[in-house]
């Protein structure tokens, strides 16, 4: 069999993808140059690419057209190729929580330190952001078609939106987000260690967007009974980082300084 013949057979077999060490062993009777040379052929012809060194993802039948493959397909194993800790996050993941209206156009993942550079091919774009330390007990594993993606759990995602609100197109668009999010929401089930993933402000100005902008009252009440049960102290805090508050008024639930006015997106 050759090089190019294994490859066509993965696919129909449920594997989409394979590193440069499971092929050389395959072909332990071929030389290294051998199997590159095959290997490289089968990128140019478009039946593979390659999202990182080392590492090789199969273009199914159904997907040749576009020359590329939704990262969901290969994510996973791409990161337990390069050792990674990760989660799909924000936008993408706000998506799998069902606020579809707010598809995002890229596919956007969190990483732990060292920082992932961003990819795009023929289409399809994976963005990083990075978290110090990823709270894996916030994680959820979900099935996909080929195989598992790790994704934030709603109660994450809300707080990445905040804390991450610049990748994601602003505060405005990130309670537009919240409000479809809300849905899934239920800080009721969680405990203070979950405070944890974020400092103080970014929980108020998430219990302020939920009470007051999108009248989640109930919602954001088990956040508040989360914050005072966690013994969370909070200090007056702008809405809008970078935005002056002088004449803003206090919010005196949230203790936040309502700097910018939020108007939720039409859907």
């Amino acid at each position: 069999m050759s090089v190019a013949d294994w490859i066509e057979k993965q696919a129909p077999s449920g594997r989409y993808t394979f590193s440069k060490e499971t092929v050389r062993k395959e072909f332990a009777d071929m030389t290294p140059h051998a199997i590159d040379t095959a290997v490289q052929r089968a990128v140019t012809k478009g039946r593979i690419f390659s999202p990182c060194r080392g590492f090789y993802v199969i273009v199914p039948e159904e997907y040749r057209l576009w020359k590329a493959v939704p990262q969901e397909v290969y994510l996973d194993r791409m990161m337990q190729h390069l050792r990674r800790t990760y989660y799909v996050a924000l936008l993408s993941a706000a998506e799998r929580h069902g606020a579809a209206h707010q598809a995002p156009m890229e596919f956007q993942v969190m990483v732990e330190p060292p920082m992932m550079r961003d990819k795009e091919r023929d289409g399809y774009a994976i963005r990083y952001a990075e978290r110090r330390q990823i709270p894996m007990d916030y994680v959820e594993r979900k099935e996909v078609p080929a195989g598992w993606l790790n994704v934030s759990s709603p109660e994450l995602t809300a707080v990445d939106l905040i804390v991450y609100q610049d990748h994601v197109g602003g505060l405005t668009r990130a309670a537009t987000v919240l409000e479809e999010l809300a849905l899934k929401l239920d800080f009721s089930r969680l405990d203070a260690s979950f405070l944890q993933v974020a400092p103080a402000p970014v929980f108020q100005r998430l219990g302020y967007l939920l009470d007051r902008v999108l009248e989640e009252e109930s919602l954001a009440d088990d956040l508040l009974r989360l914050m005072k049960s966690g013994g969370l102290k909070m200090k007056a805090v702008p809405l809008q980082l970078g935005v002056l508050t002088e004449d803003a008024e206090v919010d005196r639930k949230w203790k936040v300084l309502v700097n910018q006015e939020i108007e939720i997106d039409e859907l």
